[in-house]
């Protein structure tokens, strides 16, 4: 059980550092070229950060549904980070990143009913 609390766990804290990136960015632009952050930059960042939350929520959701079998946890991890994703397409390039922020919101809600249905000892088997 704790090897899965670990992943969503991990999970919710790359959402939550989205989060700050997306609601910082305005301060962070700013501060980029005299800090010398140019890797935070919101194409590099968003793709880090999708190419880090697609295995490890994908692993994570994978493991609590095998314990709680409730398919509406990985259904919402599987549309918010479809929403990340789809908000990265060159042709949806409109740089307000709201589906990656409602994305990340939806992955980290996903991750929070993982692991309270690990915890309830819900199972399929």
């Amino acid at each position: 059980m704790a090897f899965e609390n670990r992943i969503d766990g991990g999970a919710i804290v790359v959402s939550a550092l989205c989060v700050l990136h997306c609601l910082g960015l305005p301060l962070l632009l700013t501060l980029v070229p005299v800090l010398g952050l140019g890797w935070l930059a919101p194409e590099h960042f968003h793709w880090a950060m999708l190419l880090i939350a697609l295995p490890l929520s994908g692993l994570g959701l994978w493991h609590g549904f095998r314990r709680h079998a409730q398919w509406v946890v990985p259904a919402l991890g599987a549309v918010g980070l479809g929403l990340m994703a789809y908000d990265l397409l060159p042709q949806h390039d409109d740089h307000t990143h709201g589906l990656t922020l409602f994305g990340v919101i939806l992955v980290a809600f996903a991750h929070t009913l993982n692991i309270r249905g690990i915890r309830r000892g819900v199972s399929c088997h």
